[in-house]
């Protein structure tokens, strides 16, 4: 029994290296998908990604999670800024977790996103606490909503990541600051690279390179672009690339926090 027992140990080790070999093997082809497929499948996967996520999201949110509310960094943004009234549009709504706890608060709240289901459970959470929010169903990259009639704008989680391409999540701001009134703000979360593998390019990124040249391919193509989980996302190397490429679309950067991933941008009228 000793030598079964030994043999199954011996088994299992095997099959753990096997494991984490075809793990890293996934990881590295996953890793070329930025490079290799164009900005709009990109997208189009994000979508399909989420629709499977909130399948059924009645039955698999439940009111536990919308109770996290606001993150502390939200909470202090919100009271440093004095963020107690006026027209708010969540972008990335999901299931409510940030539109419901702004409508808590005063805020007339507008939760947008291109999934149903999300915002049909955010809209039922939000009627059984008696809270006034608008869910609308809309591309957070074209606003079904007049120019120049928000006071803030709340791009939730890391929904600024999630545009493939620096001039796209330019363009993409530019357009959002036409939607403000003047003086007003955005709040906008990114996601950063802490792998610490930021030094001289890898094998893998000089191969996305390489592969971001073919006809087809994704020219916008970025160090930084990772794709897991059937979601792409840009985790922004330096703070320096990511003043820049805000600053470029004419934002003033009231404040920014790269260890905890948020900023605050105003753009002048």
């Amino acid at each position: 029994m000793r030598f079964l027992g030994l043999l199954i140990i011996y088994l299992s080790r095997i099959c753990a290296r096997v494991g984490s070999l075809v793990y890293e093997v996934n990881e590295f082809l996953n890793g070329l998908l930025p490079a290799l497929l164009p900005a709009e499948e990109l997208t189009r996967l994000i979508r399909v990604h989420y629709e499977g996520m909130y399948r059924d999201a009645a039955t698999h949110y439940s009111a536990i999670v919308l109770e996290w509310g606001l993150e502390p960094w939200e909470e202090e943004v919100i009271a440093q800024h004095k963020i107690q009234s006026g027209i708010t549009v969540v972008l990335g709504a999901g299931v409510g977790r940030e539109s419901i706890a702004l409508a808590q608060r005063g805020l007339r709240v507008i939760g947008l996103d291109v999934n149903h289901e999300a915002l049909s459970f955010a809209a039922q959470t939000a009627r059984s606490k008696f809270i006034d929010m608008a869910c609308v169903q809309a591309s957070f990259l074209a606003l079904p909503i007049v120019p120049g009639q928000i006071d803030y704008l709340f791009l939730s989680s890391i929904m600024y990541s999630s545009v493939p391409g620096r001039h796209a999540r330019q363009a993409w701001l530019r357009n959002l600051s036409t939607h403000l009134k003047v003086g007003g703000v955005a709040l906008v979360s990114f996601l950063i690279d802490r792998t610490g593998k930021s030094g001289p390019p890898r094998l893998a990124h000089r191969l996305s390179s390489w592969l971001a040249g073919l006809p087809g391919a994704n020219h916008a193509y970025q160090l930084g672009d990772v794709f897991s989980g059937g979601h792409f996302l840009h985790a922004f190397v330096t703070e320096e690339e990511l003043r820049s490429e805000m600053i470029e679309t004419g934002a003033t950067i009231i404040q920014l926090n790269w260890d905890r991933q948020f900023a605050v941008l105003t753009w002048p009228s």
